[in-house]
């Protein structure tokens, strides 16, 4: 708190006072006391005073408390300013550490992945069974799928956020790398931007493999032929539909693909279903697009 003390300098003050209240009026046996005694003139000087305060002065202090409090308050909120913005800039320096942190761990993910990628390619060659040539093959697409996702958040400046549009298209050219040439040449792409968090775009990105392997292997039973991928945002969902021209559906095949198939739709609080292409069949998987708040919540 502040407190303003004020004084004034002393002013002696002389008192004319009808008799001297100290001194005792001495009267001897028998007198009687008189006004001309007992009222005496006497002279006192008062100290410890001031001359009285004015109207003008009291409002002049009153203006003077006014202005001090107007001055204490300006300075406290300077000073709550002041700290805000050194807790801003704290905040900012944490959010820039923590950007750097989540591109190093996105990073060595990445590369942790691509090792494990290295391993399965080295088991697939070296084995003699086609069958599980072929296991390994699809085990490397999906691992693909997830470690596209940690690459581009490590190299994109949002590092919480992936444009699924541009994340499909490189796992459609790192696909095509896996495949033979004509294969790549057969897969078109319209794709639409779509911003949605890193962890579902993994599991759109696995569901995306997972269709492009099945239509790989059924479609045109093992020949190549055309395959469409489109990608559309529908308000707040989204829709990815892969569709062929070849053969349509044959049967209802329950192995690891579908189970997986059916976990990430489910993740994805999302709806998958396939309908006639005429030639073809058309798969459409639809979802949500959750933003990262969102999905912090739901957790």
């Amino acid at each position: 708190p502040t407190v303003l003390l004020w004084f004034r300098a002393e002013v002696p003050q002389h008192v004319e006072w009808a008799g001297n209240p100290h001194k005792a009026v001495g009267l001897a046996p028998g007198e009687i006391l008189t006004p001309r005694a007992s009222f005496e003139a006497w002279s006192e000087v008062v100290r410890a005073k001031s001359a009285p305060w004015t109207a003008a002065e009291i409002e002049g202090a009153h203006r003077l408390v006014a202005k001090l409090f107007d001055i204490r308050q300006s300075r406290r909120l300077q000073d709550l300013a002041d700290s805000l913005a050194v807790a801003l800039s704290d905040k900012e320096r944490l959010l820039d550490q923590k950007d750097i942190l989540l591109k190093e761990v996105n990073h060595r993910v990445q590369n942790s992945i691509q090792l494990i990628i290295s391993f399965l390619s080295m088991q697939a060659r070296a084995t003699g069974d086609e069958v599980v040539t072929e296991h390994l093959e699809e085990a490397q697409k999906r691992l693909m799928a997830v470690s596209l996702v940690h690459r581009r958040l490590y190299s994109d400046e949002n590092v919480e956020t992936v444009d699924l549009s541009r994340y499909l298209e490189e796992l459609v050219q790192d696909l095509g790398s896996t495949m033979d040439s004509d294969w790549a040449r057969q897969i078109t792409t319209d794709l639409a931007p779509v911003l949605m968090t890193g962890d579902d775009a993994i599991r759109v990105g696995l569901i995306f493999v997972e269709l492009i392997i099945n239509a790989q292997k059924y479609a045109y039973d093992g020949d190549t032929g055309p395959i469409s991928v489109i990608l559309e945002q529908q308000g707040a969902r989204f829709r990815l539909i892969v569709a062929d021209r070849g053969k349509g559906r044959i049967g209802n095949r329950i192995g690891f693909g579908s189970r997986m198939l059916a976990s990430m739709v489910q993740s994805l609080s999302g709806t998958i279903e396939d309908d006639n292409n005429h030639p073809g069949l058309r798969v459409i998987l639809s979802a949500p697009v959750r933003s990262p708040e969102r999905q912090i919540a739901r957790a």
